[in-house]
């Protein structure tokens, strides 16, 4: 799980960001509101509340994991998984892996704008 970076993502509860996210479930604002708080403070409050309130739950969340992970895969697998991300070819992987996803939704963005439009026009009939 360090590794992949997931270690660092449950001991900081970072992955609980996106709620945090302006217009996301913790603003309490409507479309069209005038927003009196700045953006960036409004998601510090909101990032740092979540992490507070994950604090008492991380030791669950790791545990989640780890069991998932005891679960899905036999020591013998992991151990070949590990040799591989630890090696450069495994932490090129690991760096790329997100890039490509980054680029390929960026390079696809108008598609799925299409696909939306598309099915949300088909379900309007």
């Amino acid at each position: 799980m360090t590794l992949i970076r997931l270690q660092d993502q449950l001991d900081s509860g970072s992955f609980l960001d996106r709620y945090a996210v302006p217009g996301g479930p913790l603003w309490k604002a409507k479309s069209g509101e005038n927003l009196t708080e700045l953006l960036g403070e409004g998601f510090r409050i909101r990032s740092e509340a979540l992490k507070s309130a994950y604090a008492k739950r991380r030791v669950i969340y790791q545990q989640a994991y780890e069991d998932h992970l005891n679960w899905e895969f036999t020591e013998a697998e992991l151990g070949e998984i590990v040799g591989f991300l630890s090696k450069p070819a495994g932490q090129h992987y690991l760096d790329g892996r997100w890039r490509m996803e980054a680029y390929t939704n960026t390079n696809t963005e108008d598609l799925e704008a299409e696909i939306v439009s598309e099915t949300a026009s088909t379900l309007s009939k």
